[in-house]
Parts: C-alpha cells; structure tokens; sequence
C-alpha cells in the first residue's frame, strides 16, 4: 500500500493513511480503533487485492493531525470523514470499520445514507451512549483531566512499550509490534507515543442510546456485522441496535476484539464475500 495524505480545509487538518496499489471500484475507507492506526489493515488489504482499500488514519492517531475541539468526539471523527468524501468527490463510497471505526462507519452511514454503499462493521456497532445518571460527571472528569494536562508516559524501551500495547488491549504481541510502528517515538530517556494524548482519556460519549438508535435506524446501506466469539459487543442494548439496522447480517468468528488482524483470512472471505455480492 502506498502513503496518502489528505488536506481538510474546514476541519483545518490533514488526514493520513495508506492506498491499495491497483484497486478499483468504489473506494473502500478503512476505519481502525482507538489507539490503533491504518497499519491494523495491512492484514486484510493483502487479502483483498482487488479493491481500492483506504485505510485512513482517524485525527489524532498515526500520522493523521489532531481535530482541534476540545472532547475530540465521535462526530468529529465522522464530520472527518465525510469531508474527505466531500473533498475527494466520492459520490458513493463503502466503509469498513473496527472498534472506534466502526462507531464512526455507523454515524456515517446513518447519516448520509445515499453516500454508502457498503457497510462492514468489525466488532462494533455504534458509538458509546451517554448514560443520563453518569453523563454530567463524566464529562467534568474528562475536561478536569483537560485543565489539570496530561503526557504520555515514556518506556525505557521499544519492547517496553510493546508489551505495554499487549496489556492495555489484550492483544497478541504480532498485533502490537504492527499496530506500535506507526505510534512510536523516540524521546529523550526512551520511547514515547505519538498519537493525541487526550485519546489516553477514551472518548467521552455524548449521545443518548436513544439518539444512536436514530442514527443506525436511517441506515440503507446492506451491512455486515463481523463479530468475535470473544466480543467486546456485551453491553445489554446491543441486541436492540443490531435489530435497527434495516439490512443487517451478522457472523461471528473465532478471535477477540482485533479478529480481522489475528484472524485475517476468516475475516478477509467474509468481507470479500460481501463487496461482491452487489
């Protein structure tokens, strides 16, 4: 895959990422999980040669510049996107997303239905939902954290940090050296990361699960859910938001949260599957 970049006059930022050599068709933008980069597609865009795979760094992660709200939230992600849909004159377009991604992939979606042809969400379905009891106190915890700063930490080694990743995701360490490469500095006593320091915070939701049931239900675009028999999709309203989407099918397969890189093969037949069959 080659290196792109991506001007964003509104959002005053530059996107980042990765291009397929070769594909054709409708492009294909890749969206990875928080703290993640485009490299997490590496994997699946080796099994999917045919296609225009994008695989795209979110702001704030890899080598994409930061979004300069303060909460950097989920819909300044998808506002993101859909300008580089704008500025590139993508008409129609298709989106597979992990994680964060996929949160992103269904705001998207919901939004412009008439943009997406293609869905393909990786263990994800939806952004987080604010819960009303908890959501003043945990936006005042996030802006605290806002007014006091915060750093990265910094890892006497390279290896350090790896196994660092490994334990903050609970994924295989393969997936970790391919994920840090494109997140990893070098600093004055060792290595540090590179992504935006206020996404250590996670991403504050915002949205009433009400308000994401809205988003999903205005979704045309036929949609593959990718689901992991050791899923992160275990909060009690998933079900109903998988039932909202108009034309969903979902499979599951073996792997965790990271699936579509330790089991990109399994993965890589689903989705190709999929594009093709319209």
């Amino acid at each position: 895959m080659d290196e792109v970049s991506f001007p964003l006059p509104k959002a005053g930022i530059t996107m980042r990422g990765r291009r397929s050599r070769g594909g054709s068709g409708l492009p294909v933008l890749c969206l990875h999980g928080i703290l993640d980069n485009c490299a997490g597609f590496d994997p699946l865009a080796a099994h999917l040669p045919g296609a225009d795979l994008i695989a795209l760094d979110l702001p704030g992660h890899g080598l994409s510049d930061p979004v300069p709200s303060v909460t950097c939230g989920y819909l300044d992600y998808a506002a993101c996107v859909l300008e580089l849909a704008h500025t590139q004159g993508w008409d129609r377009f298709r989106l597979i997303g992990h994680s964060l991604g996929g949160a992103v992939s269904s705001l998207v979606a919901g939004i412009h239905p008439d943009k997406v042809d293609r869905l393909v969400l990786i263990d994800a379905i939806g952004p987080l939902s604010a819960d009303p009891e908890h959501a003043v106190s945990g936006i005042a915890r996030y802006l605290d954290t806002y007014l006091r700063g915060d750093r990265h930490p910094v890892y006497r080694s390279r290896m350090h940090a790896v196994k660092t990743r490994v334990q903050l995701a609970d994924i295989l360490l393969d997936t970790a050296e391919l994920l840090v490469e494109r997140d990893l500095i070098e600093a004055a006593e060792g290595f540090s990361w590179r992504h935006d320091v206020r996404l250590n915070r996670g991403i504050t939701p915002t949205l009433a699960e009400s308000q994401v049931l809205a988003f999903l239900a205005e979704i045309t675009a036929p949609t593959l859910l990718v689901a992991a028999e050791r899923t992160a999709l275990v909060e009690p309203y998933y079900p109903a938001r998988i039932g909202t989407v108009p034309k969903l099918r979902q499979v599951t397969l073996p792997g965790g949260h990271h699936l579509h890189i330790e089991n990109v093969e399994a993965v890589a037949r689903e989705i190709a599957a999929f594009l093709l069959s319209g």
